[in-house]
């Protein structure tokens, strides 16, 4: 057998190894699966217990609670978080307990996909008692935002912001629960809850309340509001 063919034979032999191999590494090669966007649906309750005995000072004629508004979108979102400034829509809702503008604001997020869906629910016509409502959520939108203006107030709100309800292994949890807590929204100047209106100009950050009529100069008691979040 002369060289030449001996070298075609080693060189298509090399080429065929080669190839197998390929083949070999290519169908051994790990896919990553396919993240399944799930969802949930969640009741949502705010428990208030805004009452004389345990608010006393200056407490108000006429105590309620505002339509709760709010939105279910991407975690670590920063909408209605302390050390914002207030938007047009926040500021309606925490002074007048209106939820057109902010609802609009929310949809406009939502149009640029940072949210699934904006909610309105009901008011409190009391400082005691409950409001509920049913939220759906996913594993891409798992936080939920909501509010409701304390009534009357120049521009104090109740709210669980950024409430994340996926665990740490990416599942829903089935119960959650964290204070309601709440925030001047730094667009007016009253100091309790029947003060006439003065506007804040210019507007200065959201802020949690500590200070009377509602806090005791460190905080407001965690009794005020709870929030529930129950898997259904």
């Amino acid at each position: 057998m002369s060289i030449r063919p001996l070298v075609y034979l080693f060189f298509t032999t090399s080429l065929l190894s080669i190839s197998c191999e390929k083949e070999k590494e290519v169908m051994t090669t790990v896919i990553p699966p396919i993240t399944e966007n799930k969802t949930a649906t969640y009741t949502v309750t705010f428990s208030f217990d805004w009452n004389t005995n345990d608010f006393p000072t200056d407490y108000p004629a006429g105590a309620h609670f505002s339509p709760l508004v709010g939105w279910v979108h991407q975690k670590d979102n920063t909408f209605f978080k302390d050390g914002k400034i207030a938007t047009i829509g926040i500021e309606r809702m925490a002074e007048d307990g209106k939820t057109t503008a902010l609802v609009n604001e929310l949809n406009a997020e939502i149009s640029n996909e940072n949210g699934l869906k904006a909610y309105i629910g009901n008011g409190l016509s009391g400082g005691v008692g409950t409001i509920s409502i049913d939220v759906d959520v996913s594993t891409r939108f798992p936080s939920v935002s909501l509010a409701t203006m304390l009534a009357p107030s120049p521009d104090w709100y109740v709210a669980c912001v950024d409430v994340n309800l996926l665990n740490e292994d990416n599942a829903f949890v089935a119960t959650k629960t964290v204070v309601g807590e709440v925030f001047d929204a730094g667009t007016d100047s009253g100091t309790t809850f029947t003060s006439s209106n003065s506007d804040t100009n210019p507007k200065v950050a959201i802020s949690k309340i500590t200070q009377p009529p509602l806090g005791n100069g460190t905080e407001v008691k965690s009794s005020l509001c709870t929030v529930k979040f129950v898997k259904k």
